[in-house]
């Protein structure tokens, strides 16, 4: 039976998940958290603060957030190094989030949402306790600026990182 153009556009609209519908595909993120995904992985790749007229450095300044670009460099590198384990962290063509990445960017919408408390308490599970202050001043500062720029992170009360995790 063929259904009609209502019928198909309400079954559309209806689909509680955007983007391929895969487990653990990145396609179905908002654009924000999309965003915090394609700047780790990039960072991934260069591993230091980026210079002028990389990837990482262009992005930044194509959404207008190059000021921030230090802070987040900062925050990765106290990753790298204050991290109780290495990071899973994919290359930037790769549709999967790891759970490392999943939690980063739920952190960083931890900071954008003020949640200053469950934002530290996770990252002293995850690292050295110096390293943790040193990332989450950097990354509350990140997370500001992406707010900011209207790229919106932070979840609903009480659903902190349910979606990535």
């Amino acid at each position: 039976m063929e259904s009609s153009p209502e019928q198909r556009l309400s079954a559309l609209q209806a689909s509680p998940k955007p983007g391929c519908g895969r487990l653990g595909c990145a396609c179905g993120l908002p654009v924000g958290e999309r965003f915090v995904l394609w700047a780790l992985r990039q960072w991934q790749q260069d591993r230091a603060l980026p210079a002028e007229g990389s990837t990482l450095h262009r992005g930044f300044q194509m959404a207008g957030l190059l000021e921030v670009l230090p802070d987040f460099a900062i925050a990765m590198d106290a990753f790298l190094f204050g991290a109780r384990r290495a990071m899973e962290i994919h290359l930037p063509t790769c549709s999967k989030v790891s759970r490392d990445e999943a939690t980063l960017v739920a952190l960083c919408g931890l900071a954008q949402g003020d949640l200053d408390g469950p934002m530290l308490a996770s990252l002293d599970l995850m690292m050295a306790p110096t390293a943790s202050r040193v990332a989450a001043i950097r990354l509350k500062a990140f997370a500001v600026a992406l707010s900011t720029a209207g790229l919106r992170l932070a979840p609903a009360a009480g659903t902190a990182g349910a979606r990535l995790n």
